[in-house]
C-alpha cells in the first residue's frame, strides 16, 4: 500500500530536472503512506514521470521499490494497492513465457497488461488498487481505480496535459490552484459527500470507483466504467444455497486477505461484521492474531469491551483494548491531528486513528476491518425505512398527498431550523425525485436556502446531491437483472454513496495516515457479485436487518453477539459536544472564512450548535459536517 503522483505533459512544456524535482517534493508529502522508500522514474521523451512512496507488505525486496518499469523500458507504472490473486496470475502469465524479475504483485500488473491488455487485466485483478500506467508504444496514459473505490486517486488537468495524486495535498505541491468549487460544495451540503468525479477544489476531479481514464496527447482524457456489481446474473436456488455460497465466498475473501509477507491484526468491535471475519481468520489457521477493541472512558455505554472479549476468546486472537477519554479527543481535534486533506462527514474517523495508530505503534502495517457488510446484506434502519417509503410512494395517493402536504408546508420549512429530514422526503416524493437518498444526507433543497450563504446561493447548484443519486437509480435500472427488486436498489445507492465516498474515505485517509493498509473481505468483488445476485427479499426477510447474514453468523458465533442490538463502531461526539467540544466548534465556526466570505450562513450554523448545546434537539451529524468542512478550509483553502 503507497502513494502515488505523476505528471503527463505530452506537447513538450517538460524539463526533466524540474519535473524531477517537483515530483520528490509531492511524493514527500505523501510518506505517511509510503515510509518504506521512494522512488521517481521518467520517460521525459514523452513528458512523463512518475512518483511512488512505498509501504512494503509484498515482496520487500527493493527490487519491488517502484516506479517499475518493464524488462523493455516501453511500460512505467506507479501502483497503490494489494493484488490478492497476484500468485494465480503470475504461474498463469509464467506458463505462457513470461519471465520475472521479482516477487512482487507489481510487476504482475505490468505483465498482465501486455499479455491481457488494460481492460481484461481489470476483470482478472482481485484486490484493491489505483494507478497509472504508461505505455510508451502506444503512447497512452491510463488511470485505474478498483471496484469499490477503496484506494483514492485524484486528477486535474493542467497546461499541456495533467498531474495525478493519492491526495490532494499532492497535486497542491505540484502547482494545481486551490479554489473552493460552489457546486462541489453544494454536493457536500446535501450528501455529506462531493458526489464523483467532482471535488471541494475547482478543477480537480476524483476518479469515480471501477472507472478507468484513458488519456493520449491531442484528445481529451476519456472516462469508463470497467465493472458492474451486477456482473453474476443468475440468482442461487434458495435461500439456504446462497447462504453456502456466501459461507464460502466469505471464506475465500478472508483467506485472499492474509496474502502478506508481514504481520495482519485485526480491528475487532464484537459486531458481527469483525465477528464473523474473526471466526473465519480462525478457519484460515490464523490463530493468535492481534485483535483491537476501542471504548470510552467517560461514556462505557458505547463500549464493546464485553462482546469483544467474547469473540476473541472463542477464535484464539488476543485482545488490546484502548479506552479513549474527551479530554483526548479535544487535544486531538486542537491540534489538527490526523492533517486529512479533505473534510470527513463521520466522526468515527477520531476512534479509528486512536485504533490504526497503537496498531502502527505496535509494529503493524496491514488490518483486516468489516466495511461493506451493511451495505451488501441491509444492515441500516434507514434502510428499512427507506424500504417502507419507497412502497409507500408508488401509490397513486400517497404521491397526491404529498404534493398536497409539501405545498401547504413550504412556508413553514422556509424558516424551520428542525423537521426537514421528513418534510424533505414529502418534497421530494411529490417532485418525482428519489425517495430513498442513502444514509449520508446533510441539507436537503428545503434547507438549502438557510445554510447556503449568498456567495453559494449564486454560483452553486442545489440540484447536485439529487442528480447523483438520481443516476445511481438510472444504473440499477439499467444494470439490474432485477429492477424492481427496492431492497437491492437501496443497497446499490448505499453502496456507491456513503460506502465509497465516505466510510472507505476515512478508511484509506486515517489508517494510510499511520502508515497502515486496511483490508476489508466484505468487499471481495466476487463476494459482492454474490451479494447483488441474492434477492433482497432474502436478506430483509421478516423485516430482520442483515436477518441473511445473521443466519450465516449463528453458524459460527456466539448467539449473544448475533442476537445483540445493533451498535455499530460509534463515537459519542453528540453528547461530547454538550461538553469541551462545543466550545471547540463554537471558536471554528467565529474564525471561518466560509462564513466570512458568504460561503455559509454563519448565523444559521451557530443557531443549530445553540440548539444542541441546550439539548432540545440532535443536530450533531450536520454540525459534525460544517465543523469538520470549517477545519479543512481553514487548513487547506
Amino acid at each position: 500500500m503507497c502513494g502515488i503522483v505523476g505528471i503527463y505533459r505530452p506537447d513538450g512544456l517538460f524539463d526533466p530536472a524540474q519535473a524531477r524535482r517537483d515530483l520528490e517534493g509531492a511524493a514527500g508529502l505523501l510518506r505517511h503512506r509510503g515510509p518504506d522508500a521512494q522512488g521517481v522514474a521518467l520517460m521525459a521523451e514523452h513528458g512523463v514521470g512518475f512518483a511512488h512512496r512505498r509501504l512494503s507488505i509484498l515482496d520487500l525486496d527493493a527490487r519491488a521499490d517502484q516506479p517499475m518499469a518493464s524488462a523493455d523500458g516501453a511500460i512505467l507504472l506507479t501502483y497503490n494497492g494489494e493484488v490478492y490473486n497476484f500468485r494465480e496470475l503470475r504461474l498463469e502469465l509464467e506458463a505462457a513465457g513470461v519471465r520475472f524479475r521479482t516477487e512482487s504483485d507489481t510487476e504482475v500488473v505490468i505483465e498482465g497488461y501486455r499479455a491481457w491488455g488494460m481492460e481484461l487485466l481489470l476483470g482478472r485483478l482481485a484486490g484493491m488498487f489505483a494507478f497509472a500506467l504508461y505505455d510508451a508504444g502506444e503512447r497512452v496514459l491510463f488511470l485505474a481505480r478498483d471496484r469499490a473505490g477503496k484506494k483514492p486517486l485524484f486528477y486535474a488537468e493542467t497546461r499541456g496535459g495533467l498531474a495525478f495524486a493519492s491526495e490532494l495535498r499532492a497535486l497542491f505541491s505540484l502547482g494545481v490552484p486551490r479554489e473552493l468549487d460552489p457546486v462541489g460544495l453544494d454536493g457536500y451540503l446535501a450528501l455529506k459527500f462531493v458526489p464523483p468525479p467532482r471535488t471541494l477544489v475547482r478543477g480537480v476531479s476524483k476518479l469515480p470507483p471501477a472507472c478507468l481514464l484513458e488519456a493520449r496527447r491531442g484528445r481529451p482524457p476519456r472516462t469508463a466504467r470497467y465493472w458492474s456489481p451486477f456482473a453474476r446474473r443468475a440468482s442461487p436456488a434458495s435461500r439456504d444455497s446462497a447462504l453456502d455460497l456466501l459461507d464460502a465466498s466469505f471464506e475465500a475473501a478472508v483467506r485472499r486477505r492474509l496474502v502478506s509477507d508481514v504481520p495482519v491484526c485485526l480491528f475487532l468491535s464484537g459486531g458481527i461484521d469483525s465477528s464473523l471475519t474473526a471466526a473465519y481468520l480462525a478457519r484460515a489457521g490464523a490463530r493468535d492474531m492481534k485483535a483491537y477493541t476501542i471504548g470510552y472512558k467517560d461514556l462505557p455505554g458505547y463500549n464493546e469491551f464485553e462482546w469483544s472479549r467474547m469473540v476473541a476468546g472463542r477464535f484464539g486472537l488476543k485482545s488490546s483494548e484502548i479506552v479513549l477519554e474527551s479530554r483526548q479527543v479535544l487535544g486531538l481535534l486542537e491540534g489538527g491531528v490526523p492533517d486529512l486533506d479533505e473534510p470527513l462527514a463521520d466522526w468515527v474517523w477520531l476512534p479509528l486513528h486512536a485504533l490504526s495508530a497503537r496498531a502502527r505503534e505496535d509494529g503493524f502495517k496491514v488490518v483486516l476491518v468489516g466495511e461493506g457488510s451493511d451495505e451488501l446484506f441491509f444492515g441500516y434502519d434507514v434502510m428499512m425505512e427507506g424500504l417502507s417509503n419507497l412502497k409507500r410512494f408508488s401509490s397513486g395517493p400517497w404521491k397526491l398527498a404529498a404534493k398536497a402536504l409539501a405545498a401547504a408546508l413550504a412556508p413553514v420549512y422556509r424558516r424551520a431550523s428542525r423537521g426537514h429530514r421528513r418534510y424533505d422526503l414529502w418534497r421530494r416524493a411529490a417532485a418525482g425525485e428519489p425517495v430513498y437518498m442513502g444514509s449520508s444526507i446533510g441539507y436537503g433543497k428545503s434547507q438549502r436556502g438557510q445554510v447556503a450563504g449568498p456567495r453559494l446561493l449564486e454560483g452553486g447548484d442545489g440540484g447536485e446531491g439529487c442528480r447523483f443519486i438520481e443516476g445511481l437509480y438510472r444504473d440499477y435500472r439499467e444494470g439490474s437483472p432485477r429492477p424492481e427488486d427496492w431492497v437491492s436498489l437501496i443497497s446499490y445507492v448505499e453502496f456507491y454513496s456513503k460506502m465509497s465516498e465516505v466510510l472507505l474515505q476515512r478508511v484509506d485517509r486515517v489508517t494510510m495516515r499511520n502508515s497502515i493498509e486496511a483490508r476489508s473481505a466484505f468487499l471481495d468483488h466476487e463476494l459482492v457479485e454474490l451479494a447483488f445476485s441474492i434477492p433482497g427479499a432474502w436478506k430483509a426477510e421478516g423485516g430482520v436487518l442483515k436477518g441473511l447474514l445473521k443466519d450465516l453468523a449463528r453458524r459460527t458465533l456466539p448467539a449473544p453477539v448475533v442476537d445483540r442490538k445493533k451498535m455499530g463502531f460509534s463515537f459519542p461526539f453528540k453528547e461530547w459536544l454538550r461538553g469541551e467540544l462545543g466550545g471547540l466548534v463554537e471558536s471554528a465556526f467565529g474564525r471561518s472564512r466560509l462564513f466570512s466570505e458568504g460561503w455559509l450562513q454563519g448565523d444559521f450554523c451557530r443557531r443549530l450548535l445553540a440548539e444542541h448545546r441546550g439539548g432540545r434537539v440532535d443536530h450533531a451529524p450536520r454540525l459534525w459536517a460544517i465543523f469538520d468542512l470549517c477545519r479543512w478550509h481553514e487548513r487547506w483553502m
